[in-house]
């Protein structure tokens, strides 16, 4: 069994519980985050992002379950092997759209 220091504990719960309510709050709309730049203009960007951040929540669940005695080391190395290529693609992916976005929006403040 893994255990965890306070530290990482507490950083794994808070992701655990706040990444979730982050992506309910962006895919819902609350507080206009579907109106910002970023949804408007790179769609794609921010829904790959929220993939990333579910992958992070999945992850930092497991080992809080791990910690608590709820997952064995077996099923955390699975989860890993699964959630691992997701977030190297997902990641790869959201440099690519990132600093697409990056460049579209420099074209235009340079250009308007």
């Amino acid at each position: 069994m893994r255990l965890l220091g306070d530290y990482q504990l507490s950083l794994d719960i808070v992701c655990a519980i706040a990444f979730p309510l982050l992506i309910v709050s962006n895919l819902a709309g609350w507080g206009g985050a579907r109106n910002s730049y970023l949804w408007r203009e790179q769609p794609g960007l921010m829904r790959i992002a929220m993939v990333v951040i579910a992958v992070l929540a999945v992850w930092s669940a497991a080992q809080v379950a791990v910690h608590f005695g709820y997952l064995t080391d077996a099923g955390l190395d699975v989860i890993m092997v699964v959630l691992g290529p997701v977030f190297l693609i997902g990641g790869a992916i959201e440099i690519w759209l990132g600093s697409r976005a990056f460049l579209r929006y420099r074209r235009n403040r340079v250009a308007g």
